[in-house]
């Protein structure tokens, strides 16, 4: 009975990939977001702290309150993340896995609730701007959630919220298939990391795409403020895909 309980909280190998793919995707297209229509990283918490201390010796100290409190609240997503997996789920994945994507949902909402605040002078967003700096931190949590709790696939371990780990695995993956003992796991492993990669800069692309070829098009400042945020629509879908594929139980897969 509990081998059987414990084999239901954990995610079947193809769909624990699954999710992989489908908040990668999520996560490409929000870090851009993040950046072109609220002004800097949600995410990318080394750019943040790079800012902070090129802010410092630039003489603008000010300027850490745009960064600062995303990284602390990165550091609160883990922190609730680990939370949540030991203190409410105890330890069931599945569990953790639903409640914690179900926030992430929610945070998502509320970030398509704030207004962009545009700079008048370059028509471009306002880092400094607070709605803009409380959006950002907001999907910093997400980032925190993501980085602790969705962090592997077939035993493999991945980032859905940035790249440069996933390149480096991705190479070594790539020499496994050319030089390891077991080339086949390689070929598989290199595969499945180049598609998370792809389809992160994809998503990060259209992301791109819009805010060059539409947003920059549009006129009233109203919708300009909020039709943006319609956008997160996309990551929005696909992380509930990923939440409805946690609810299902592994011997139904």
């Amino acid at each position: 009975m509990k081998d059987e309980e414990t084999k239901n909280t954990k995610t079947h190998p193809n769909v624990a990939f699954i999710i992989a793919l489908l908040l990668s995707c999520a996560c490409g297209f929000i870090e851009a977001y993040s950046l072109y229509y609220r002004g800097f990283w949600g995410m990318m918490m080394t750019g943040n702290l790079v800012y902070s201390v090129v802010s410092i010796v630039d003489g603008n100290p000010v300027r850490l309150l745009i960064y600062i409190p995303t990284i602390f609240l990165f550091v609160v997503g883990v922190f609730l993340a680990k939370l949540i997996e030991d203190k409410v789920a105890k330890g069931n994945e599945k569990k953790s896995h639903i409640i914690e994507l179900s926030i992430i949902v929610g945070l998502l909402l509320v970030v398509m609730a704030i207004p962009t605040v545009l700079d008048p002078e370059t028509t471009k967003a306002d880092e400094t701007a607070w709605p803009n700096i409380i959006s950002n931190c907001f999907i910093a949590v997400i980032a925190g959630f993501l980085t602790k709790s969705f962090a592997s696939f077939d035993e493999h371990p991945y980032t859905a919220t940035m790249m440069t780990a996933n390149l480096s695995r991705f190479a070594l993956s790539a020499y496994d298939a050319v030089f390891g003992e077991d080339k086949k796991k390689g070929r598989k492993a290199t595969l499945k990391y180049g598609l998370i990669i792809l389809l992160f800069a994809a998503s990060a692309a259209g992301c791109f795409a819009f805010y060059r070829y539409v947003y920059g098009g549009i006129g009233s400042e109203l919708l300009a403020s909020y039709f943006p945020n319609i956008t997160l629509m996309l990551p929005l879908i696909l992380i509930t895909v990923s939440l409805i594929l946690s609810m299902k139980k592994r011997e139904n897969l």
